[in-house]
Parts: structure tokens; C-alpha cells; sequence
């Protein structure tokens, strides 16, 4: 920070360009907003003070007593879908450098939508979800001014607007107008941008804000590298922000920034990004996620490549075990990547620890790192007392700056806890309320490991663990009871009777010593595709539930009921109609009630649609919760937005259920969301969790519990003890440990709070491991095993046999995926492939298969993918396809998906798959 403080005097002391998104205006009346920074005058401009405006805004059925009053349209709405039409005939150049304002009021908070078009022809006017922009209003009653970026500019000319409020609010309209901003100068939201020197300062005010540089448009095709010269004050996650000829909205790529102060030079790699097409028409920074993040910004450049100076970064120094224990071997990782244009050569990393830390042993990777590739060394270290260890990394290259880094590792004592080598029995407690967590039975191999291990903070206490195996559920079912959770609520998985990822509780949960001691339940994650359900396939699956889980004496019950949870009551719904969905579940629970197991108690996951309870009423349910509810409390469309704002969405949501809903909740809880390992860095963030927001969140369920005694069931539902995924995880883990228990415990029990967690390494046990492959393997012969190779989805498990991958399908999607990989694309344009498919019927039939794959920036996608024409004769084939072909084929290839093909009943045999040229 030394470095910049002159440089940050002296540009604070310019001046400035702000612009900022909802800045109120504290008259009472409706005067005129100024210009935003770098506008120009109007496009198109309405202002709300004629008697004839609701004839150019025409209001439509859920828009109460429109009027004009004190130069603004007043308004109120009730219903779940209010608009405001604008019908007066308009046209104007669509551009990304446009933005929407409006002036307005509002007596209570909610999200306005704008839409647009450039034809009224189609479906709804040529309106369309795409075709639209959220923002959030303040509901305080004062005037306020609302900018909207639409980023509409493939739409090349716009002629239809609408505004849709919200319902249970009373509005005042002042103002909508369009306007262009300068291409000279910065356009901006919620960040502070000042110029001097030649230098800029980007600062974030308000999550979700951003700043487009004056640059010129970009041909994507001939750019796939952006490179700033920056110092990063405080921020470490900025994104890059880019609009597209060819789509709508404003796309972003995040990427890591060191907030040491330092000059550093940055390369995002946007060659499989989504949206990076066409012409850039607009390119900037969101300086990061925090108000305050700062960047200083020396130059933006886009081009081809990285500049050829080869460029070593830290992605990640530290302990890689959690909670390490004092006379216990751990490990430390450091992973490491090269973001230049050529390989840094001579690499080697140097661990600096304080007296009294040995090094067990070492492992190191080859000494050059090619463009864009990542190197991985390990330590084996034990410490022989308690301490906070201060550990150093000290990068060098032959033709690269050298680099550092720093971590401390907190290890602990051991704990002395019965036999060596059992794991100690249980000791639970409870509450008045149960505990209930969502369970996802997703981490049984490699494959499934492979996109979490881009992220080491959340790697469990139990390490990458093969699910399914007793000891697992033993050591989650003495956490869970011992910090008063009451039960699992299993995801569960059920198509037309085909079912999978069945070993967390046929394996793990029915085979374990202490399963018994944790309650369970189903949910069933019935998020399959159209005209899948059906009442005899119901009735069905009601038959394996009494056969399979509801006879076990701890299979959680209320009102002497077992309870199953459905995920989307919208695919019962749509499928069979409410009215048959009623008969089913009537036919459900009398089935139940026949068997002998108390009925059945079924639960919707609703969402923020108010008459979503009262369907589920009509529909026969007993009770509504949620899964998880991710989006709740942003500001518009903000893909990063702090998990307290979250906390506060479920706050409101709970209470909105329990003045709306004819049916008792079962009150969600959120563990966090951070879904890049699934979706990539276009992800939903809610970023800052940690175990003192979460006891807050949760002890705002234990008072809205204990205050709704008639609209609250006596429990609380936890999404989820391990949806690493999705970034919702409480399991003891790298970087909280066990705070998220240790804060259900606090929260829900009398227990005392002092207390012991005993981990595997305290009794001289190692949880049984998934086989992790190496990275850089692209020939998969498997006569040799299995390799990290896994069945995903609408199969069998699959298993080698005749020296061959084997499995049967089982739906019309099945898919197997493959480890965690680090290959680069462009040494890897082919695919061999030899397989054979036996239809089970009989019958030969040719179908495609698909290879789907994921790169450092880009998730899985049918983007991402490529199909594959295949018979199915019984018949060994050899299929080659160009992979290079694809243009997303680029980049760090960091995992593999085959779709065999598309029908079930079909034995699959894969004999080896390989990448090469």
C-alpha cells in the first residue's frame, strides 16, 4: 500500500466522474434528474405529469388507480404480474452505451423489470425473458433514481418498452427516459472512477457495481486475451466486464487478483468464455465484490495472447489437510499456474518454515510450466507442538520474476479419544427443535471430486472420501448428533424406476455402526424431464419407499408420518395436472396408511410465488420449505452479492410464507452459495459466509420458530451438509472446520459449548480416499480399472469387466464422467474412442453419442460439446472425431463427460477413450 499512496492523494484530489445506481432525491416533488456523467441528451424521454400518460403507459388489471398527481403517475399493485405498457409508437438505434432511467417512489422494497423489444410481433408482443433488465427499488417512500444498463445492443433498434412493478406496493412515476453516454468517457454503476496521470482508480461502492472503459470494440475472433497492468488495493476477486454484438446483457469472467499493492501484470484468458463473440462492444472492470475494493489500472490491452513473458502466479499455498494436528503428518500445497505466452522454465518452489516443523518428504512437478497450465507441489510436514505456523513460498524461474506467498496453518492438539484406530461412539444432544440438513450423495469418485479440487478451502476433514463406504456416515453421523442435527434429508433419485446415486444410504447409512443414531428422510430430486410422471409411476415409487426406507426405525416421521420431500411439485404439475396430482398423493398416502407405516407426510419446495402454497394445499401436500433459495436479496441481476444481504432475503421470506400460506413451513436455512466448481465464473456468488453470519441466519430461524408457533413447524431445514458444489456446505472442512456445526449446537441445543471434535487423525485413522489420476493423463485403457472414470447419471454403477468399462442405461440420458484433468486443447485436437452398445431389446438402432468437456473458465455446457454418430449393434466401432473443430475445444481442458447415447436399456461397453492428434 506504500507504493500508492502518493499516486492515491493525488488522484483523490482530482476530480471526479461518479455515478452511482438508485441515489435518492430528498424533494418531496418530482423535479427532473440530472444527467448521468458522459450523458448525452435524451433518445426518447416520457415525463408522468399529463392527464393522457396512461394512455402512452397503459396500465393493465393488477395496476390499481392509476392517476397523475404532484407531476407523477400514482399507482398501487396487487396481483402476481402488474406491467405498465408503454403503446405510444417509438423507435431509436439500439446501442450498449444506453441507459435506462427512471424516477420514482416506492412505500415497500421489491424488484422492478424492464423489458424491451425491437418488434411487436410474436409471442407477447415480442417481448421475451431474455429481452429484460431487473432492478432493485428502495422502499422508503422518497424519490429515487434509477439507472439501468440494458446492454440491448443485439437487438439493433428498440420500439416496445414495459415496466412490470411489483404486487403489495403503492408507486409514484415521475420520469423514463433513454439516453446515450460518451464513448470517451467511463459509464459507470456503483463505482468511483478517477483519471490522472494516465492512470485510473476504480472503486467499488455498491455490490454488483462496474465501470466500461473507453476502448475501442474488439473483434472476439482475433482477441481472446485481455491483459491489465494493475495494483489491486484490497480487491481480490475483480471480474471483467464485456457486451456482445452477438448477445444481450453483460457478461463477466472473474479472475484473481493479489491485493499486495504491487504492479502486477494480469492475463484473463477469455477464449472459451461465454458471450466473448462477435464485437466487444463494451469492455471494464468490476473492481470487486466488497464496497471499498480498489484497482488501480495502468493499461488494458486485448489481443491474440498473453504477452511472451512467461508470468508465475500462487494460485493456492497452504495447509491442503483440514485442521491438522500436532504430531500428525499433514500436507501443504502449492499450486501454481503460468499466465504468460511461453513456458517459464527452471521452475522451483522453495519452502520456508519456522524451527520445529520437519519435512517428511516432498513431491515436485516438472521444472517448466507451459502458457496457461498449472504445477502442483506437495509437502509432507509434521509439527510437534500446538502452533500457528508461518509458512512461506518462494517461486523461481529461469526467464520469469520470481514470486512469493504466504499461509499459516493453525495446528492443534491432538485429542485423546478412546481405542486407536476405532472411531468413538456418539455422544448426541438435541433441542426443542430439530435440526434437519439437506444430504447430496454426489462424492464417491474422482469424477465427482474433479471440480472441487480447483477449490482446496472446501476440502472435508474427511479428505476427497469415498462415499458410500460405512466409516464415512459413521464419523458425519457422530458430528451431525453430536451438534444437534436430527436427520439427513437424502437426495434421491428416481426416473420411470430408474434410480441412482443410491450408495450414500444403501452402502453408507444402512451398513454403518452408528447410522441408526441419525434420523433420515427422502428428498426426492425430481428435476427430470417433461412427461416423466405419471400416477402409476408415483404409486411406484410410494411401493419402493414403504418396500426400502419407511419400515426403518429411524426414518423421520412427523405426526407419526413419514415424511418425503419433493423437490419440484412444478413436474407433478405440469406433467399430470393439479387435479391428478391430488388423486395420486391421496392414492400415495392411503397406500401408506394400508402398509402399516402411519400415512405419509409430503412436503413442496415452493419458491417466491405466493400462490405456489396455496397449489400445494389444493395438490394434497401437508406442509411447504424450500431447497435453497440462492437469488434472495440482490440488487437486480448482481451475480456477486454478500451472503448477509442473503440472510436478510430469508428473513423476509419466511415471513411472507407465514402471512400467505394456507400450509405449516418447515423453515429453510442456507448454508452459502458459491456454485463456480458447477457453473464456472459466470457463477451466483454470495460471497462472505462464515460461521458467525451463519449463527445469525440460524438463530433468526430458531425466533421465527419459536414466535409462528401455528404457521412454523418445530423445525429447521439446513441446505446441505455437502453441496460443495454449490458452495452450501456445513460438513467440518479445510476452512471453517467445524464452525458451521459448532454454531447449530450454539444455536438449537442447551449443550454446554465447551466440547471435543475428534477427527480421524486423533485415533490413527485414514477415511478411505477416491483414486485421483494424474491430471495430465489422456489415454484411458481400461482393462487397467476404472481411472477416475465414474457412471454420472442414467446408468448402473460402472464396473470394468472382459477388460473393458461396463455399465447398462437406464434413462435416455445417461453420461459417465471422467477425473480431474489438465490437458491443453490445442495438444489435444483429436478423439479415439472404441466402444460398443448392445440394445438389450435387440433391435440395432444408430443414435449419438456426446462428448461434453470443462476448462479452467468455462463449465460443462452444451456449448462445450460434441456429438458423436454411433451405432448400436452389438458391434465393437472405433470412432475418431476432430475436436479442434469445436471452437470452445481451447484453453486448459479440466474435465470429461461421454454421453453413450440416448436410450435406455443398453448395455455400454468402452474399451478406451484417449486425446491426442
Amino acid at each position: 500500500m506504500r507504493l500508492l499512496s502518493p499516486l492515491t492523494h493525488l488522484l483523490l484530489a482530482t476530480v471526479a466522474c461518479s455515478y452511482a445506481l438508485g441515489v435518492a432525491h430528498p424533494a418531496a416533488a418530482a423535479p427532473s434528474p440530472k444527467p448521468a456523467a458522459g450523458a448525452t441528451k435524451a433518445v426518447v424521454e416520457w415525463r408522468f405529469d399529463r392527464p393522457d400518460v396512461v394512455e402512452r403507459w397503459r396500465p393493465n388489471g393488477e395496476v390499481k388507480d392509476a392517476r397523475v398527481e404532484g407531476g407523477a403517475l400514482a399507482f398501487r399493485c396487487e396481483g402476481s404480474d402488474p406491467i405498465l405498457d408503454c403503446v405510444q409508437p417509438f423507435q431509436f438505434a439500439a446501442s450498449a452505451r444506453q441507459v435506462v432511467e427512471a424516477r420514482l417512489k416506492a412505500d415497500k422494497p421489491g424488484t422492478f423489470e424492464l423489458f424491451w423489444s425491437g418488434t411487436t410481433q410474436g409471442p407477447f408482443g415480442g417481448l421475451s425473458q431474455e429481452k429484460s433488465s431487473r432492478f432493485q427499488v428502495v422502499g422508503d417512500g422518497k424519490w429515487h433514481v434509477y439507472r439501468v444498463f440494458p446492454f440491448w445492443q443485439k437487438e439493433r433498434r428498440i420500439v416496445r418498452l414495459r415496466l412490470d412493478p411489483y404486487d403489495g406496493a403503492t408507486f409514484a412515476l415521475s420520469l423514463v427516459r433513454v439516453r446515450n453516454l460518451s464513448a470517451n468517457a467511463p459509464a459507470m454503476r456503483d463505482v468511483t472512477v478517477k483519471r490522472a496521470k494516465g492512470t485510473t482508480l476504480l472503486s467499488l461502492d455498491r455490490p454488483g457495481g462496474f465501470a466500461l472503459l473507453p476502448v475501442p470494440p474488439v473483434d472476439a475472433s482475433r482477441a481472446s486475451v485481455v491483459t491489465l497492468r494493475m495494483v489491486s488495493c484490497g480487491a481480490s476477486r475483480p471480474s471483467l466486464v464485456y457486451a456482445s454484438s452477438d448477445s444481450f446483457g453483460l457478461h463477466e469472467v472473474a479472475f484473481r487478483a493479489n491485493p499486495d499493492g504491487r504492479v502486477r501484470a494480469v492475463n484473463v484468458d477469455l477464449r472459451s468464455a461465454p458471450g466473448w463473440s462477435g464485437r466487444i462492444v463494451a469492455l471494464g472492470l468490476r473492481p470487486g465484490e466488497r464496497p471499498g475494493d480498489t484497482i488501480l489500472l495502468e493499461s488494458i490491452r486485448a489481443a491474440a495472447g498473453p504477452p511472451a513473458k512467461p508470468e508465475l502466479e500462487a494460485l493456492w499455498f497452504g495447509a491442503e489437510d483440514a485442521l491438522p494436528r500436532a504430531g500428525v503428518p499433514f500436507s501443504v500445497l502449492a499450486r501454481v499456474t503460468n499466465g504468460g505466452g511461453t513456458p517459464a522454465k527452471g521452475v522451483a518452489a522453495k519452502l520456508v518454515l519456522p524451527p520445529g516443523v520437519r519435512v517428511l518428504s516432498s513431491s515436485r512437478p516438472a521444472a517448466e510450466v507451459p502458457p496457461r497450465q498449472e504445477a502442483e507441489w506437495r509437502w509432507k510436514v509434521v509439527v510437534a507442538k500446538p502452533a500457528r505456523v508461518r509458512m512461506a513460498l518462494k517461486l523461481t524461474a529461469a526467464n520469469a520474476p520470481a514470486v512469493s506467498a504466504g499461509s499459516v496453518a493453525t495446528v492443534t492438539a491432538r485429542i485423546s479419544a478412546g481405542v486407536k484406530g476405532a472411531i468413538p461412539a456418539p455422544k448426541p444432544v438435541s433441542g426443542k427443535v430439530d435440526v434437519g440438513v439437506y444430504y447430496f450423495p454426489g462424492w464417491r469418485s474422482a469424477s465427482g471430486w474433479a471440480p472441487i479440487t480447483r477449490y482446496p478451502e472446501r476440502r472435508p476433514v474427511l479428505g476427497w472420501y469415498r462415499e458410500g463406504d460405512p466409516s464415512i456416515i459413521d464419523w458425519q453421523a457422530k458430528w451431525a448428533v453430536e451438534h444437534g442435527i436430527t436427520f439427513f434429508a437424502y437426495d434421491w433419485y428416481w426416473q420411470q424406476g430408474s434410480r441412482s446415486l443410491e450408495h450414500a444410504l444403501n452402502d453408507g447409512l444402512f451398513k454403518s455402526r452408528y447410522g441408526e443414531m441419525l434420523k433420515f428422510c427422502l428428498l426426492w430430486a425430481n428435476h427430470n424431464g417433461e412427461n416423466t410422471s405419471s400416477h402409476d409411476d408415483l404409486m411406484a415409487a410410494t411401493r419402493f419407499w414403504i418396500d426400502n426406507y419407511f419400515r426403518r426405525p429411524n426414518y423421520y416421521r412427523i405426526d407419526g408420518k413419514p415424511v418425503a420431500i419433493i423437490f419440484t411439485p412444478h413436474r407433478f404439475r405440469s406433467d399430470l395436472g393439479s387435479a391428478e396430482v391430488r388423486r395420486s398423493f391421496d392414492a400415495m398416502k392411503e397406500a401408506c396408511r394400508q402398509a402399516g407405516v402411519g400415512g405419509l407426510y409430503l412436503i413442496a419446495c415452493v419458491g417466491g410465488d405466493g400462490s405456489e402454497p396455496r397449489l400445494a394445499q389444493q395438490e394434497g401436500y401437508d406442509a411447504v420449505t424450500a431447497y435453497n433459495w440462492p437469488g434472495l436479496g440482490r440488487q437486480g441481476d448482481e451475480q456477486r452479492a454478500p451472503f448477509d444481504s442473503l440472510i436478510k432475503g430469508y428473513k423476509a421470506q419466511w415471513e411472507s410464507l407465514a402471512r400467505t400460506s394456507p400450509l405449516p413451513i418447515m423453515t429453510p436455512v442456507c448454508g452459502g452459495w458459491d456454485n463456480r466448481p458447477w457453473a464456472g465464473q459466470g457463477a451466483l456468488v454470495r460471497y462472505g459466509r462464515n460461521p458467525a453470519n451463519f449463527r445469525k441466519h440460524l438463530q433468526q430461524a430458531c425466533e421465527f420458530i419459536a414466535s409462528h408457533p401455528r404457521e412454523a413447524l418445530p423445525v429447521a431445514l439446513i441446505e446441505a451438509w455437502n453441496e460443495l458444489g454449490e458452495g452450501s456446505y456445513i460438513e467440518p472442512h479445510q476452512e471453517f472446520g467445524f464452525g458451521y456445526l459448532d454454531a447449530i449446537r450454539e444455536v438449537f441445543t442447551s449443550a454446554p459449548r465447551a466440547h471435543a471434535d475428534v477427527i480421524p487423525a486423533d485415533v490413527g485413522l485414514t477415511p478411505p480416499q477416491v483414486e485421483m489420476p494424474s491430471p495430465t493423463q489422456d489415454r484411458w485403457v481400461f482393462s487397467k480399472g476404472l481411472q477416475g472414470w465414474s457412471s454420472m447419471m442414467g446408468q448402473t454403477e460402472a464396473r470394468v469387466e472382459a477388460g473393458a468399462l461396463s455399465a447398462r442405461t437406464t434413462s435416455d440420458d445417461p453420461a459417465l464422467s471422467g477425473p480431474p484433468l489438465q490437458l491443453l486443447a490445442s495438444s489435444h485436437p483429436v478423439l479415439r474412442l472404441r466402444m460398443r452398445l448392445t440394445p438389450l431389446s435387440g433391435t440395432a438402432f444408430q443414435d449419438l453419442a456426446q462428448l461434453f468437456w470443462s476448462t479452467q473458465t468455462t463449465p460443462t455446457s452444451e456449448a462445450t460439446s460434441i456429438r458423436i454418430p454411433v451405432r448400436a449393434d452389438g458391434q465393437w466401432h472405433d470412432y475418431q472425431v476432430r475436436l479442434s473443430a469445436k471452437r470452445p475445444w481451447t484453453g486448459i481442458i479440466t474435465g470429461l463427460r461421454l454421453d453413450p447415447c440416448n436410450r435406455g436399456d443398453v448395455e455400454v461397453r468402452v474399451e478406451r477413450l484417449e486425446l491426442g492428434r
